[in-house]
Order: C-alpha cells, then sequence, then structure tokens
C-alpha cells in the first residue's frame, strides 16, 4: 500500500467535454468532483465558464492555452524557430494573465516542441538549450504572477525526452512545477525504448500534478485519451496506471493534484468512467495495488 503524508486532490479536466459550457455540469457530477482543469476555451466562451465554476465555490487550474486563439498550434517551447517559440511563449504568457484574472491556482503548459521526424541540423544540447531559454521566461512569470507554472510531458520529441534534461530543467528553475501525464508518457516509452516507471520514479519530488487517462499507440490515433479503468491490463499494451502513480506518490515530496483528463471520442458510458475513476482514487489513497501485473 502507499501512504502519503501529503495532500491528495482529485479533478476533472474539461478536456472530456472540449469547449462545450452545457455539458460542464454533468462533468463534475461524474464522481462529486470539487476542482476542474480548465484549458482551451476561446475568448468568448471563457467567462460564462469561470462564472458557472465560481459560483458552485470550486478551485481550478489552468492548462494553456486560455484563451484558446484561432492560431493556436502545437507547442513550439523548444523549437528552434524563434517565431513559433515566442508564440508559444505568448499564448502561455495569456493563459498566465487569465490565472491572474480569475484566480487560478496553476498553470500547465507542455514541453519540449512536438517533432514528428529528425532534424539532421537539430542536437540534443541545442534543443536544452531552447528549453532553459524558454523556462527561464516562465519562471520569471511565475514569480511575478505568484502562480506556479507547471511543465507537462509531451511528445514525440526525438531528442529531449531523456530523465536527466527533465531532471535537470527542474533543477535549474525551482519556480517551476512538473506534471506526470501518464498516456503521454507511455507512448514515449514505446517510441523511446525508456521505462515510464523509473521516469516516474526520477520526476516524483517535482510532480505537483498527474494526468490519467489510458492508451496505446492504435488506441490513441483513434480515441486520444481513454478514460482509466483497471481492466487495461499493461501486459495488453495499456500503460501500467496504477505502477505509474505508485512510483509519484513513493516519491512524493509536495502536494499532489490528481486530474482525470479523458477525451469525449472514445465511446465510455458514465458507469466505466466512475469505476476506473474509483479505482485510481483507491490506488492513490492506498487502497488499492500499485501494479497490476
Amino acid at each position: 500500500m502507499i501512504e502519503s503524508r501529503h495532500m491528495i486532490e482529485f479533478s476533472i479536466s474539461t478536456s472530456l467535454i472540449r469547449g462545450e459550457t452545457s455539458g460542464l455540469q454533468h462533468l463534475l457530477s461524474l464522481n462529486d468532483f470539487k476542482k476542474v482543469e480548465i484549458g482551451f476555451y476561446v475568448e468568448e466562451t471563457l467567462p460564462r465558464v469561470m462564472d458557472l465554476v465560481m459560483r458552485q465555490g470550486l478551485s481550478y487550474g489552468f492548462h494553456d492555452p486560455l484563451p484558446r486563439l484561432p492560431t493556436y498550434d502545437y507547442p513550439f517551447l523548444t523549437d528552434p524557430d524563434e517565431e513559433k517559440r515566442w508564440r508559444t511563449l505568448d499564448s502561455m504568457c495569456r493563459t498566465m494573465e487569465s490565472a491572474v484574472t480569475y484566480g487560478a491556482e496553476y498553470v500547465i503548459g507542455h514541453i519540449p516542441s512536438v517533432i514528428w521526424e529528425p532534424r539532421p541540423a537539430l542536437s540534443d544540447a541545442r534543443v536544452v538549450e531552447l528549453a532553459h531559454n524558454s523556462c527561464s521566461e516562465l519562471s520569471n512569470w511565475s514569480r511575478e504572477s505568484g502562480i506556479p507554472f507547471v511543465l507537462e510531458n509531451v511528445g514525440p520529441n526525438p531528442y529531449f525526452f531523456h530523465f536527466d534534461a527533465f531532471v535537470g530543467i527542474m533543477r535549474a528553475f525551482p519556480d517551476l512545477e512538473f506534471c506526470l501525464d501518464i498516456g503521454h508518457l507511455h507512448l514515449m516509452s514505446i517510441y523511446a525504448g525508456f521505462n515510464s516507471l523509473e521516469f516516474a520514479s526520477a520526476m516524483a519530488p517535482y510532480t505537483t500534478i498527474v494526468h490519467v487517462y489510458n492508451a496505446t499507440p492504435e488506441m490513441y490515433r483513434k480515441y486520444h485519451h481513454v478514460p482509466a479503468h483497471p481492466s487495461q491490463l499493461p501486459q495488453d499494451g495499456w500503460a501500467d496506471v496504477a505502477g505509474i502513480l505508485g512510483r509519484v506518490l513513493d516519491g512524493q515530496q509536495n502536494d499532489l493534484t490528481v486530474v482525470f483528463e479523458y477525451s469525449p471520442q472514445y465511446p465510455a458510458e458514465d458507469q466505466y468512467m466512475s469505476e476506473g475513476m474509483d479505482w485510481v482514487k483507491g490506488v492513490a489513497r492506498g487502497g488499492g495495488p500499485i501494479s497490476r501485473e
């Protein structure tokens, strides 16, 4: 069993309803959530979402982009194209400004850039340099606003996705925090051939948020973020959700928010999602298995 000395909160992401507002009440009722992670709403819709959230007395964090501009693209926080990199930083700055306006607890943004194929002129060292340059800006904004900026692992990226680079960022910029995305981590472990559990352990001291969903390469292409459920076994190609979460909790040095970040494409009924949420909550609270292998 896992015994945590720090507080664990559970949150639901608006990813499950995308840009809709009509389904927000139902979203929160799935497992009696008191916290929500909000992202990707356009400028005209955001005030209505925030009015509902604040009237219900919920706590909340923000996920870049918020607001989402028509020009939004993949995150390019480590891209050698300075225009792309600064467009991403500008989006994250806007999200920080929104967080100040609405009093969000944190802001999340993706790192590194999404790069599908190797580029001969780009090296690991250059990508790490660009990461430090961008994170210096984010760290400054975080200190100025008083709102934590949380870096979330994303992929694919054939250069940056190794333990030392991520740990180096967190050590260089102690104002920043880390969000471990279980689905992204699992997919990159397949593509890059590293151990998800070892990565989770290495990043546990810096982790304040965990994004929970499940994926296989095939299911991600078809459904994106699949609701986590105890029937999804690692030996069948799924992420070891309980094992990864267990590694984070074993090395936990901060209060933790576990965010259920699902997509609407997967045809899951409410009962299936609630069963999975109860299972994850049991693992996090020390009442479930570390791994189902």
